[in-house]
């Protein structure tokens, strides 16, 4: 038995089971690899990273060039492990004990181990194998050229619908961001936030105005003392003004407008028609980052809906808009509390901005929030359901059901809650 044969040949054995495994290693790594993670380090100047995005964005050759390197080098490796074994061993055993210790070496060394650090890290391997990467894809070139053709002439039947389809969709951005919110690397309110521009485009002024019933307006004849009244009793900023009907608003007045020129001008001076400011007109199908839009660039802060006849249907302030998108926003005239209805059966009747935890508290229901971290009965139920709420959901919030009477766009505006959550009690 010639030593220096057995040498030569074990030799070969690690550096083909070493290539094998850099195969698999670079085909894991760059299959697993985040685009977006490398993108962003090559715009912040690494170079490394831009010879990754080059690799990545030929993918069929790079796919191509690691596969047909790996398994080149498997078979060579088992090529080479059966004839020192059946030099070691002799025909019969040596092919057996090759087929169990090279199929073990190779699944551990060559397949596994590589893959599964690869996967753990993959855009760390992707920077590390670049340089090294990109040559190896030149050299195959021809091979991979070959099986390239072969392949196409293989799929041609299929249909590829590659092209046709988005990298991500908007559900698939929303799975996403819960994701990275669970890893910690985003905070909850600011994926929500995301989320809530995300959904933007989709709402309409329908969803979401103040109906007509609602609306606080003035007659253009009022009185400059009543009208002084109205704003003080309503502390709204601006007030529509119509003429004869809430079907004729032609304008709005500004309540600091209106008190400057009131320390100014006598009564008997007054006259509404100085300081209405126009309001902005539009259909109740109108999205509301357009009428956003539109009120930004004409420096008007409320728009009045309409429906096919012209008639009002109710008002949309640019606050309301801001609030689809960022929330509730709460000025020093605001009242911090709110309304909590008992009704006959038990139950109390709660809006959903109210303060979570102060309502269970005052009804004296136990609440365990959990990982929770917000304070708004809407915000809550949104957290629980994981998705956006419907009329007549049901949630359990420790010793009370919580039951969704209506929304407001995509937030509960009412609930009702159960402090002793009898199931057998339906919303009505």
């Amino acid at each position: 038995m010639d030593l220096l044969f057995i040498i030569i040949v074990a030799s070969l054995v690690g550096v083909f089971v070493g290539l094998a495994a850099y195969f698999s290693c670079a085909e894991t790594a760059y299959t697993g690899l985040n685009p977006i993670r490398i993108k962003n380090l090559a715009q912040e100047g690494n170079k490394k990273a831009e010879k990754v995005l080059r690799i990545h964005e030929n993918y069929d050759a790079l796919l191509i060039t690691t596969l047909v390197g790996n398994n080149i080098m498997n078979v060579a490796t088992s090529t080479l492990g059966t004839m020192l074994f059946t030099e070691l061993f002799g025909v019969a055993t040596g092919v057996i004990v090759a087929l169990v210790f090279m199929s073990t070496v190779i699944l551990l060394f060559a397949e596994i181990t590589p893959k599964a650090m690869a996967k753990r890290n993959a855009e760390r391997y992707a920077l590390r194998l670049a340089g090294s990467l990109q040559p190896v894809i030149v050299i195959l070139t021809p091979i991979s050229w070959v099986f390239a053709k072969i392949t196409n002439g293989i799929a041609k039947g299929a249909k590829d619908d590659s092209s046709e389809a988005p990298s991500f969709t908007e559900d698939e951005l929303h799975v996403m961001i819960d994701e990275v919110i669970e890893e910690g690397a985003l905070e909850r309110s600011e994926g929500e936030l995301v989320k809530s521009a995300m959904q933007f485009d989709d709402i309409k002024v329908s969803d979401m105005y103040t109906p007509r019933s609602n609306i606080v307006g003035a007659d253009l004849n009022i009185k400059a003392e009543d009208l002084k009244k109205l704003f003080l009793e309503t502390e709204y900023s601006r007030i529509p003004i119509f003429e004869g009907t809430v079907d004729r608003i032609i304008g709005l007045i500004n309540s600091k407008e209106f008190f400057a020129m009131c320390l100014t001008d006598d009564d008997d001076d007054f006259d509404i028609m100085d300081m209405i400011r126009p309001v902005k007109f539009v259909p109740e199908n109108t999205n509301i980052a357009a009428l956003l839009k539109e009120l930004q660039k004409t420096h008007i802060h409320i728009a009045i809906v309409l429906d096919n006849f012209g008639r009002t249907l109710g008002l949309v302030s640019m606050e309301d808009i801001l609030e689809e998108l960022v929330g509730d926003i709460w000025d020093e005239h605001d009242e911090a509390g709110y309304p909590i209805q008992e009704d006959k059966n038990g139950s109390f009747i709660v809006p959903g901005e109210a303060n979570i935890f102060e309502v269970m508290k005052k009804i004296g229901a136990e609440f365990d929030a959990g990982d929770f971290q917000d304070n708004s009965v809407s915000q809550y139920i949104t957290h629980k359901m994981d998705r956006v709420p419907r009329k007549g959901d049901v949630i359990e919030a420790g010793t009370a059901d919580i039951i969704v009477r209506s929304m407001k766009s995509r937030r509960v505006k009412e609930v009702r809650i159960f402090p002793v959550c009898p199931r057998e009690i339906q919303e009505k």
